[in-house]
């Protein structure tokens, strides 16, 4: 997917996962460990394990890509910056129009790390989002949880047990060695590019060593990093990563059976895993979890789903597996709830599904219903399958709250015009170009009152103007 530096965008990845049964209930002996075992059982071990190592397997996919490769990474403790997506950033799916992102990875395997903000506008929103190697949102640095007067935090191992430093506001720990952020800036208005390049060029990794200007200890041994194949996560390739990659995790008690499912084909935490080693009966289950994962979540990824449920920390997604994944199918490195809500918009009042070829389409907030957020709202549109803006007569993507050229009804509602032509001078204000065919739509909230994070708040309905 990733071609250039520039092209990075949101690396937000199509994947696959699965819940779903088993057809084959033939019971035979398990010769490798005496035991009495099913194709069934075996296959549904595979599919629970291939649903709990995918959000890892991809998220060491974007470290390598971001960080490692030499033609695409930037190394580790280095930020990636990017600019404003636009219609040729065609590997970039579903990307956020009005707060460019920046990336960066972290080992704390030698040291922690402290991520550094600057002082910036007191209206401007800002979030520098670690996620560890699980895929868990660990924590936000910036507006939200520190304000924007600049702030200090320390990024550390789990096995970290040290004070915290003088200058050092507070500290971030995972469950993993290394950390990944996807920083989000604010864009007050496509002018205002320079600024956010500015600020951007202000956020600051360093070592804690080098903060606190003292000698750097012993560097952690040199990692022979996996090389990273496009399409590893849909053939067998996938379970080799896995083996990879949980060297830099430290287990979790509740996570047990998930790693008895692995260790039932062979696998050992932190070791090379080689499956074309394993029997037939077990390479066959392999492949057919795989097999339905996929499937499963293809078709998940289709209806109707709530973002709010994807991003969170480990106690709060409390074991669902599922939903983890899925949340790294539509969108790796969603945010949580206080940081932002995401409202998708995938069928209008008829329950049919949009597309512009056929209908055009209002979205209307009624009076006093605007999303009541502390920063911006906007609401982007994204051609179908591929989840990817497109070109348009205005060169309009997204439509908001930063967009002053919007008008109020006479009777104090707003409504955004969403077809695939004008709807007429006096309304291209509240026009949002579709594309001719299937479309859809994100709302995003950030900084969201407590009726968004509740759910509480009366989300509006694409309806049918025509």
């Amino acid at each position: 997917m990733i071609k250039t530096r520039l092209n990075f965008g949101a690396l937000l990845i199509m994947a696959m996962l699965v819940f779903s049964g088993c057809t084959n209930n033939k019971s035979k002996k398990n010769t490798e460990t005496g035991s009495e075992s099913t194709n069934a059982e075996l296959v549904k071990a595979a599919k629970d394990a291939y649903i709990f190592s995918y959000p890892m397997v991809m998220m060491y996919r974007s470290m390598y890509l971001q960080a490692i490769d030499k033609e695409t990474g930037v190394g580790m403790g280095n930020y990636l910056h990017l600019g404003v997506s636009t219609p040729k950033d065609t590997t970039i799916v579903t990307p956020n129009i009005d707060s460019p992102y920046s990336y960066a990875w972290v080992d704390l395997r030698t040291e922690p790390y402290v991520i550094s903000l600057p002082k910036i506008e007191k209206d401007r929103f800002n979030t520098v989002q670690w996620d560890d190697m699980y895929g868990y949102v660990l924590d936000n640095v910036g507006s939200v949880n520190d304000g924007n007067d600049g702030v200090n935090v320390l990024l550390v191992s789990p096995d970290y047990k040290g004070e915290l430093p003088e200058g050092i506001n507070r500290m971030i720990k995972g469950d993993s060695y290394i950390m990944g952020t996807l920083t989000r800036t604010q864009l007050i208005g496509m002018d205002d590019l320079p600024r956010v390049k500015e600020i951007q060029n202000q956020y600051k990794l360093q070592p804690l060593s080098a903060f606190l200007g003292k000698e750097a200890p012993k560097s952690a041994p040199v990692i022979n990093w996996k090389k990273w194949n496009e399409g590893s996560e849909k053939n067998m390739d996938f379970w080799g990563f896995s083996g990879f990659v949980s060297q830099f995790l430290v287990k979790d008690s509740s996570d047990d059976q998930q790693w008895e499912n692995l260790a039932k084909f062979g696998f050992k935490k932190g070791e090379k895993w080689d499956v074309s080693t394993l029997s037939p009966e077990k390479k066959a289950a392999l492949k057919e979890g795989q097999k339905l994962a996929y499937k499963h979540l293809e078709d998940l990824s289709t209806k109707p789903f709530d973002p709010k449920d994807f991003f969170n920390t480990r106690e709060k997604m409390k074991g669902d597996y599922e939903q983890l994944a899925l949340g790294v199918w539509v969108g790796i490195f969603g945010n949580t709830t206080n940081q932002s809500v995401y409202y998708s918009f995938q069928k209008d009042t008829t329950n049919k599904l949009t597309d512009a070829s056929k209908t055009n389409y209002t979205l209307t907030f009624k009076k006093d219903e605007l999303p009541d957020v502390k920063y911006f709202w906007s609401l982007t549109m994204y051609n179908l399958p591929q989840r990817w803006v497109i070109a348009n007569a205005l060169d309009r993507y997204s439509i908001g709250s930063a967009n002053p050229e919007m008008k109020l009804n006479k009777d104090g509602s707003l409504t955004i015009y969403i077809q695939k032509t004008s709807p007429g001078k006096e309304k291209e204000g509240n026009w949002l170009p579709a594309p001719d065919g299937p479309f859809w739509t994100v709302l995003r909230c950030y900084g969201p009152a407590q009726n968004i994070i509740e759910g509480t708040w009366p989300v509006p309905q694409l309806s049918p103007s025509n």
